[in-house]
């Protein structure tokens, strides 16, 4: 079984992306179990080598690789990471899709009928691709993206912060999607330690700025910037909070939470996000993300609450990388018939 693997061209230019450590760490473990996976290179790489060309990304630039593989007979298989809360615009272009215009979403519903399954990362994102996209269910295939346990973890954060304190941390680029600032309005002038790891996006400068002046002379607000995925403070930073906070309006999957539940924080997040609906989340304490004093609360009921080593396990039953992998591997055993 040979595996080709490609994404979007920016994918790899984000030393903070999600995208590109999920391929990477997915195909660390497959190689691990004996498979052959190469990464997609326009200039070398012959795609009639492969049994399956995995694209992540449902990225308009795929059209024609896409085409050009079914042509030659290898299978096809997309990792969607689309947002869900586009809905009534894909709905309305489905229903243009007949006419002689060539739009975005038109391309987007051909490379989903060409493929021969879609792997998404969330329930809910496995029903917004069968509304909206029309893909038949029998070829979507709900897979989570994985996290690695954070294992060699020091106290650097409590030097950090100047002593030994419960903290909240908030794990994300800053945007107006994540809402960090509602989590300002909630908490800001508080005892409850706040802090942030991630920088702006680059599209998002005056978000960031307006972040920085409701957070103006809160000294229980920390923006501590991009860390390095081998950081020491990130790692220790992750392992020793007490409350992983999401308060994004959407989120393909929230990896953030994940990682945080891993290390035994308790998970207060928005009720707005599809990770909800796996199992391991179904305690989650959950809040109206357009409210801060909603955000406030649920973190005020959190915080005298211990951290919680069993959900920690579950998690890592259910999100692992090699578990990821292997679900990975059934998916492409099934499209080959092997």
């Amino acid at each position: 079984m040979k595996i080709l693997i490609h994404t979007y061209d920016t994918a790899y230019q984000n030393v903070a992306g999600g995208v590109h450590n999920r391929i990477d760490r997915i195909v660390i473990e497959l190689r691990k179990m004996g498979i052959e996976v190469d990464y997609f290179d326009k200039y070398h790489t012959n795609i009639k080598d492969y049994d399956i060309l995995h694209i992540f990304k449902l990225d308009i630039a795929s059209k024609e690789l896409v085409e050009y593989a079914k042509k030659v007979g290898v299978k096809v298989i997309i990792s969607s990471i689309v947002s869900i809360n586009n809905g009534i615009t894909v709905g309305l272009y489905w229903k243009l899709r007949k006419l002689p215009l060539n739009t975005i979403y038109k391309w987007m519903f051909n490379i989903c009928d060409n493929a021969d399954s879609i792997i998404v990362e969330t329930p809910k994102e496995s029903e917004y691709m069968i509304k909206n996209f029309h893909v038949n269910a029998d070829r979507v295939y709900v897979v989570p993206n994985g996290v690695d346990a954070i294992t060699d973890a020091d106290d650097s954060v409590y030097m950090k912060l100047g002593s030994r304190k419960k903290y909240i941390l908030c794990l994300a680029r800053f945007d107006s999607n994540k809402n960090q600032i509602n989590a300002i309005r909630a908490l800001r002038h508080t005892d409850n330690e706040l802090v942030f790891i991630g920088g702006p996006d680059i599209r998002s400068m005056e978000y960031y700025k307006k972040c920085l002046i409701e957070a103006d002379n809160c000294k229980n607000i920390h923006f501590w910037g991009w860390l390095d995925y081998k950081d020491n403070l990130l790692k220790s930073a992750v392992s020793n909070a007490d409350i992983i906070l999401c308060p994004s309006f959407q989120e393909t999957f929230g990896l953030s939470i994940v990682e945080g539940m891993m290390a035994g924080a308790i998970p207060v997040v928005s009720k707005t996000l599809p990770i909800l609906g796996y199992n391991a989340f179904k305690n989650c304490l959950t809040f109206d993300p357009r409210s801060p004093s909603n955000i406030r609360d649920k973190v005020e009921e959190a915080i005298n609450h211990t951290k919680n080593y069993n959900l920690t396990q579950e998690v890592k039953l259910e999100f692992s990388w090699q578990s990821v992998a292997k679900r990975h591997i059934k998916i492409y055993k099934t499209i080959l018939n092997i």
